[in-house]
C-alpha cells in the first residue's frame, strides 16, 4: 500500500485504507478511540481459511467418480462399464465418492464450516479406499479385479491429502487469529 501521511497523534505511517481525515487532520484507527467518545476500539481482521485444500479433494473425488464408470473385475456383475455401481464393496466406494464430490462442490460454492468440510472429505476419502481395497482383494465372486479400484484408492488418497491441507488451515487460523 501506498503511504498517504502520518497519524497526527502517535506519527504512525498510514495507507489509504487507514488514514481518518478528522477535523483537517490525518488520525490513524487506533487513535481514533482518543479522540472521539463513542468508537469501539479497532478490531483484528479475521483470516478464513484458504481453499486450496478444496481443490484437491474435489479432483480426488472426481477421479474415483469418473473411475467408477470403468469395469472393476473380470467376468461376472462387476465386469461391464459402471459395473461398480452393482452391489459389492465397489458400490460403497463409488457412492462415496460421489458424497465427496458433493461434499466438495457444495463447499466451494457455499460457506461451510471448514472443520465440518475437513472431516467430511477425510471421511468419505477413508470409506472410498476402505471400500476400492476390499473390492481389489475380495472380487465378486468367480472373477479377478482390474486396475481400477487401486486408481481409486489414489483418488481417496488425494482427497485425503486435500483433508490434510485444509486441516492445516483451520489449525494455523485458530493458532494466530491475527
Amino acid at each position: 500500500m501506498a503511504l498517504v501521511g502520518t497519524c497526527e497523534l502517535c506519527g504512525r505511517a498510514l495507507c489509504i485504507a487507514c488514514a481518518v481525515p478528522m477535523r483537517g487532520r490525518l488520525i490513524g484507527p487506533e487513535c481514533l478511540s482518543t479522540i472521539l467518545e463513542d468508537v469501539p476500539a479497532p478490531q483484528p481482521p479475521t483470516r478464513s481459511v484458504h481453499p486450496s485444500g478444496d481443490r484437491l479433494a474435489l479432483a480426488g473425488f472426481a477421479l474415483v467418480v469418473v473411475l467408477s464408470a470403468f469395469p472393476w473385475s473380470r467376468f461376472g456383475d462387476s465386469s461391464r462399464y459402471f459395473g461398480a455401481w452393482s452391489l459389492h464393496w465397489s458400490l460403497f466406494a463409488a457412492v462415496a465418492g460421489l458424497g465427496g464430490l458433493a461434499a466438495a462442490l457444495i463447499g466451494r460454492y457455499r460457506s461451510i464450516d471448514p472443520r465440518v468440510e475437513t472431516a467430511a472429505y477425510a471421511s468419505f476419502a477413508v470409506v472410498v479406499a476402505v471400500a476400492a481395497v476390499l473390492h481389489y482383494r475380495r472380487p465378486p465372486l468367480l472373477s479377478d479385479s482390474t486396475i481400477w479400484p487401486l486408481l481409486a484408492v489414489v483418488g481417496a488418497g488425494l482427497a485425503m491429502a486435500g483433508a490434510a491441507v485444509k486441516l492445516l488451515g483451520v489449525l494455523s487460523v485458530r493458532r494466530f487469529p491475527g
